[in-house]
């Protein structure tokens, strides 16, 4: 479907595919185009790829495919990603309201740079059960050089959404940048938001093979371990974790199931992601 035969830029986004979970009846919704351009980014969905969708047709094809490849069992959660999914908040209002019709969990994994105050309420209102903040740095140059943007206006919209929905919070550790220093300044900072210990701060493994720009090494398994024990100096259930998984712990390693526009099915591995580049 051609952008011209959506009737307002409002109304569609781009999105190059959704991903069923087969770990659980889990459904990921990527929206490509971001406004950051991160430096370690691993995700070709930053830039504008896929096909233009409508909300209904999303929806459509979100339905159909989990039909076809869980049958009666009911999807359990929707995870929104990107890309960046709040570029379009129109239609990422119908989306949330939508999904809520028919799916218990909605979620949102965000940047967090538009996700201000009336934003944030204009979602919950419409469905949204969780957020999830990638929240990049600590230092505002560091933020900046890294992502183009200052976090300033991120910081204030995790301390806003503090209380209102379920929170979590992903920190991507990079070897000699975003390493202990700058990660034990965010767990204090979460800390002296979170009082009873319900936010969820997991710190994801950078890896340069992944990345647009090799700007580091992968961490060693070491460093991971420092960074978890200054964790638990601040939070209450820290998670050393991996980027797109939501489980705390997996015993198995699977695959997903990656559901292209037209509505085919295919399954990959991560492997798969690397090698046909679209992950």
């Amino acid at each position: 479907m051609s952008p011209q035969k959506i009737k307002s830029v409002y109304e569609y986004r781009y999105v190059p595919f959704i991903t069923l979970s087969e770990l659980k009846p889990r459904v990921w919704i990527t929206l490509s185009g971001c406004n950051f351009k991160c430096k370690g980014c691993f995700s070709f969905a930053r830039e504008l790829i896929g096909e233009p969708m409508s909300v209904a047709g999303l929806i459509n094809l979100v339905k159909k495919s989990s039909q076809e490849y869980y049958g009666d069992t009911p999807v359990e959660e929707a995870v929104i990603t990107g890309g960046e999914p709040t570029l379009n908040r129109h239609f990422l209002v119908d989306l949330v309201s939508q999904l809520k019709e028919f799916i218990a969990e909605v979620v949102l994994d965000t940047n967090g740079y538009l996700l201000d105050d009336a934003y944030l309420d204009e979602l919950i209102e419409a469905g949204l059960t969780e957020v999830m903040f990638d929240l990049k740095a600590w230092d505002e140059k560091l933020h900046e050089w890294y992502t183009g943007y200052s976090n300033k206006r991120i910081l204030a919209n995790i301390r806003n959404a503090y209380g209102k929905t379920k929170l979590v919070v992903n920190t991507v550790y990079i070897p000699g940048i975003v390493d202990e220093s700058e990660i034990e300044k965010i767990a204090k900072f979460l800390s002296e938001i979170d009082k009873k210990g319900e936010i969820d701060y997991r710190i994801n493994r950078y890896n340069m093979n992944l990345s647009h720009e090799k700007i580091s090494r992968n961490p060693y398994p070491e460093e991971i371990e420092r960074a978890y024990s200054i964790l638990t100096k601040y939070m209450k259930n820290p998670v050393i974790g991996k980027s797109c998984v939501r489980e705390r712990k997996i015993e198995v390693k699977r695959g997903w199931i990656t559901v292209f526009p037209d509505g085919t099915l295919k399954r990959r591995t991560l492997a798969d992601y690397r090698k046909e580049k679209t992950f």
